[in-house]
């Protein structure tokens, strides 16, 4: 969906229906998205594979049995949290760890789909915050913004450059394919 998106905005923008600065925009909002998704997602698998149905693979063990969700999300918020907060892999692994053996099905994505993730979160904080560390680290952790030209540097402008010509990919179909290769992982490990 995000990517028909970005993909029809690259049409208007040819066809100069748009200015680039409103491309950027659609990119930048369309990555939030992609990422909140993300989060929801982690969540949700750490809930289902702690109150949902049990797995079926051998070696998917609960520490523990809630028989609510309601019963494990008091559990997470204690003692004084609104909201469980799982921003990256480290965090859900950490989470998973505390009440699955092994932390699966968390546990189980790559180290290249990690890698590409955790770019995605420096790439996020930059354009959700716009601090000058968030900007600062996006631009020196996340790979290739430093060798564009001063002027794409920023976290949108980064994922609309064209990556590679033949086949055409553009940098956020590379975070989009991660997010996508991990999940897959995930649900095939539970």
């Amino acid at each position: 969906m995000y990517r028909n998106c970005c993909r029809r905005i690259e049409d208007e923008l040819s066809r100069k229906h748009l200015r680039v600065t409103d491309a950027e925009l659609v990119y930048g909002s369309s990555f939030l998205a992609v990422c909140s998704q993300w989060e929801s997602l982690l969540g949700e698998v750490i809930f289902e594979s702690v109150v949902g149905a049990k797995s079926r693979k051998p070696g998917n063990q609960r520490y523990a049995t809630f028989y609510s969700r309601q019963k494990f999300l008091d559990v997470l918020l204690f003692p004084d949290k609104d909201y469980v907060s799982i921003p990256n892999m480290k965090r859900a692994d950490a989470l998973a760890s505390l009440f699955v053996q092994d932390g699966k099905p968390v546990s189980v994505v790559t180290e290249q789909n990690r890698t590409f993730l955790q770019q995605a979160v420096y790439i996020r904080n930059a354009i959700a915050h716009q601090s000058s560390y968030a900007i600062d680290t996006f631009r020196t952790k996340v790979p290739g913004v430093n060798a564009l030209p001063r002027s794409k540097r920023s976290p949108s402008a980064f994922l609309r450059h064209e990556f590679r010509v033949s086949p055409s990919q553009r940098r956020y179909e590379i975070y989009f394919a991660a997010f996508q290769s991990a999940a897959h992982e995930i649900a095939g490990a539970w």
